[in-house]
């Protein structure tokens, strides 16, 4: 068994390219989009994970192992540990946000990117629940593979998850009477979401490195996911994000990340600087 703890094992850059050029070749990904550090300590954790010694170990593991390709994105994916993270943005959402969404629009579409394990998923489907609007509205939920998106459309999550969610929740709501367990069934040691609550939700793959058939988006939710990508790709992601989005559509990114050095970012206004939501520009 591998005993190394994750900041034992180097990475250099000569691994990092032939981890990318095997990738590339048999998978058809391109690695090198996301931020160089943040890349070498995930692929340490999960050389440790999956005990291996080295990044030569896993790169023969995926020339001989195709099955794991997927684990591997999986495993590189950071996971939301909190349902209603943040309850302040979600809080905005609800009052500020949302009623302008139910005046403008008949149908309102809503792009998760990065859905994970689904606690952001599911956030915004309470969040949209709780303000009024959800029957009018659609979310189309999209990972890496079909992995994550298995994870996330599961429906079960652990109890040590609910006693942090539940207070974030009475945040969110700006209510200490708030039960988010009218939300949810119990099952032994685990809980999930009752069936309503998935109505609206459309999980889908999505690989940002090509062209996405997703169009008409009027708000986009991409809390902390720009932050794990090199400059040049999260230029390319804000490219994309500007040509899907409506006039006047709304984009919400994680509150310590940026898209001021980006082309596109002429194109919206900073209207919640403190949770980073921005609206698009009608005419640009």
């Amino acid at each position: 068994m591998n005993n190394l703890k994750s900041e034992d094992i180097e990475i250099g850059i000569s691994g990092i390219r032939m981890l990318n050029e095997t990738i590339r070749r048999k998978y058809h990904f391109d690695m090198t989009i996301y931020a160089g550090t943040s890349l070498k300590r995930r692929l340490s954790k999960v050389i440790n994970q999956n005990n291996l010694k080295n990044i030569e170990s896993l790169i023969k593991l995926l020339e001989e192992d195709t099955s794991f390709f997927p684990k591997l994105i999986a495993q590189l994916t950071v996971e939301v540990t909190e349902f209603f993270r943040d309850p302040a943005f979600w809080r905005s959402l609800r009052k500020d946000i949302c009623p302008v969404l139910d005046k403008n629009h008949q149908k309102i579409k809503i792009w998760i990117p990065g859905c994970s394990s689904g606690e952001e998923v599911m956030s915004a489907a309470i969040s949209l629940t709780e303000a009024g609007i959800y029957d009018k509205c659609s979310i189309i939920a999209t990972d890496l593979n079909q992995e994550i998106i298995n994870d996330s459309a599961s429906k079960y999550y652990p109890l040590n998850k609910l006693e942090i969610s539940e207070n974030n929740c009475k945040r969110f709501k700006e209510d200490e009477s708030f039960d988010l367990k009218k939300y949810i069934l119990m099952d032994d040691h685990q809980f999930r979401f009752i069936e309503s609550l998935y109505r609206n939700i459309r999980y889908e793959v999505f690989n940002p490195i090509e062209e996405t058939r997703i169009k008409g988006i009027n708000m986009i939710l991409c809390r902390n996911y720009f932050i794990y990508f090199n400059g040049q790709f999260q230029e390319r992601l804000l490219e994309i994000f500007t040509k899907i989005l409506s006039p006047n559509g709304y984009l919400a990114i994680g509150n310590k990340e940026n898209i001021s050095f980006c082309n596109d970012a002429a194109k919206y206004n900073l209207i919640n600087e403190s949770e980073k939501i921005y609206r698009k520009n009608q005419y640009k």
